[in-house]
């Protein structure tokens, strides 16, 4: 059922849905240098998505979404109000050839798809530009199965504290002006720039300028609070990346992938040299194989601990993410 938005919120969707039209985020990702790690990370495993019916919520230029479809998914759909996104993402479909990928022009706020519909559901990087993060999440439980995965990935209000100081500086100076905002940003911040830059491998420039700056919105939260919405939509907790428990980071730095994903530290030399000693460390401490995951569900100490070793690197992870299964 079609629930009207307030003005605020539409006006929220307006601009952010414009702001990425015109600047569609990212031109280009190297999908496959993060997801063997992270999904490892959030206790996921490739039965549960090879051969099932996939969602993306907010599939943007599509990078995630095709790579679900490359690697056994038996249908992806990809949701997406940004016209310009959108366009991109239908490209990159047809070059490479999956026809079993279809994106879909709709309000992840009104989603119009059925109950109980897909097996594994996942929004990465965008409820929190909506205005109503927790009813886009609503939706997502609800179009997938009990038994089904539910992955969602926000701006954490731990490790995004001291790039909002900047942000909000850029806001100050360019008021309503994104173009303003985003110029702003570049003079006054060209460090951050570089390492965001590299870490891109130097192939998304301008549309980072856009998306650390000139974003209309955004909304902070903890891995406390999106647990409290795992318990109020039936959702059981499997896994987080990066991790809410200290010990589930021996295990993680065990992982094979995390050399692949290695690559994605490249700007960030302090935070690849510390992963690094983390991968030696877990050699001798991390648990043995088999016993995780999925992943016991992180106290509320274990939670801030975590978030709290998250602020130092905050530039490179100022997202996190939480998967779960649906059980009702």
């Amino acid at each position: 059922m079609t629930v009207e938005l307030t003005p605020e919120i539409k006006k929220i969707q307006e601009t952010v849905v414009g702001m990425y039209s015109e600047h569609p985020w990212p031109s280009h990702r190297d999908a496959d240098e993060e997801m063997g790690w992270r999904l490892k990370c959030l206790g996921v495993r490739p039965e549960h998505y090879q051969g099932k019916n996939v969602l993306e919520l907010g599939c943007g230029t599509g990078e995630y979404a095709l790579w679900y479809a490359m690697k056994g998914a038996a249908h992806v759909t990809g949701v997406d109000l940004s016209d310009g996104s959108l366009a991109l993402a239908r490209q990159r479909k047809k070059e490479a050839g999956l026809d079993h990928a279809e994106f879909i022009k709709m309000d992840i706020l009104n989603c119009d798809l059925p109950d109980n519909h897909f097996d594994y559901s996942y929004s990465v990087g965008v409820l929190h530009h909506t205005g109503d993060p927790l009813r886009g999440f609503k939706h997502l439980v609800r179009v997938t199965k009990p038994g089904g995965v539910v992955i969602v990935s926000l701006y954490n209000s731990y490790s995004r504290r001291i790039l909002r100081c900047k942000q909000t500086f850029c806001k100050w100076v360019g008021g309503d002006d994104l173009d303003k905002r985003v110029a702003c940003g570049e003079r006054f911040f060209g460090g951050t720039m570089r390492k965001l830059d590299k870490r891109y491998h130097g192939v998304n420039t301008k549309q980072i300028a856009y998306d650390i700056f000139g974003f209309p919105h955004e909304s902070l939260h903890s891995a406390s609070e999106v647990m409290g919405w795992f318990d109020r939509t039936g959702v059981e907790y499997i896994g987080a990346f990066a991790p809410l428990r200290i010990r589930d980071y021996f295990y993680a730095f065990q992982q094979p992938e995390y050399a692949r994903f290695r690559a994605t530290f490249e700007g960030f030399p302090v935070m690849r040299a510390v992963s690094d000693l983390m991968t030696k460390l877990a050699r001798r401490l991390g648990p043995k194989e088999g016993s995780v995951p999925p992943f016991p569900r992180p106290g509320e100490l274990s939670m801030f601990m975590s978030q709290a070793m998250w602020i130092a690197f905050g530039l490179r992870f100022n997202c996190f993410t939480m998967a779960g299964i649906k059980r009702r």
